[in-house]
């Protein structure tokens, strides 16, 4: 018996400059993930766990660790723009204009930049994304851009039809 296999995401000829993507749904950040993030990844600075610290400098809150911020707004941007992905190229001018605090609700959007198919390997490209991240309020939380090694979709054959396969389902 065939599985049928549904593919997701997008392949290099599918980006245009100029795109832009909305990712969807958004993300509430919650005061035990914060914790737990500062915990897991061993982050000393108590201006992330310590609201008394924090309200000293001015903060209504305990800030969330801007790596907490860009890992989830990178992460509701991956089914639109990096299932189809090789590899991720680096990462440029990220910037966290303002802080996000738990309780916060994430949303992000990308923007093609640019693309290139690769020099070296023709069956793949690279696409220059920005990526924007607010919070409910629309204030921008993080910004930042990558580039993608992507697939061409001739190049990659639908994974339920290999190459030289015959008949149907």
């Amino acid at each position: 018996m065939r599985r049928k296999v549904i593919e997701r995401g997008r392949y290099y000829e599918d980006f245009s400059v100029g795109d832009v993507y909305p990712h969807h749904w958004g993300k509430t950040i919650t005061r035990a993930e914060a914790v737990l993030f500062c915990n897991w990844t061993m982050n000393a600075n108590p201006l992330h766990f310590n609201q008394v610290y924090a309200r000293s400098l001015g903060h209504p809150d305990t800030p969330l660790h801007p790596l907490l911020v860009m890992n989830v707004v990178f992460g509701m941007s991956v089914e639109d723009l990096s299932e189809q992905a090789l590899a991720h190229l680096g990462y440029w001018n990220m910037r966290f204009p303002n802080p996000a605090y738990p309780g916060d609700t994430l949303f992000a959007e990308s923007r093609v930049l640019d693309k290139r198919e690769s020099e070296s390997k023709p069956d793949r490209g690279i696409v220059h994304v920005e990526t924007v991240g607010r919070n409910q309020d629309g204030k921008e939380v993080i910004r930042y851009e990558r580039k993608i090694l992507v697939k061409k979709r001739s190049a990659y054959p639908p994974a339920d039809h290999p190459p030289g396969a015959k008949g149907g389902a």
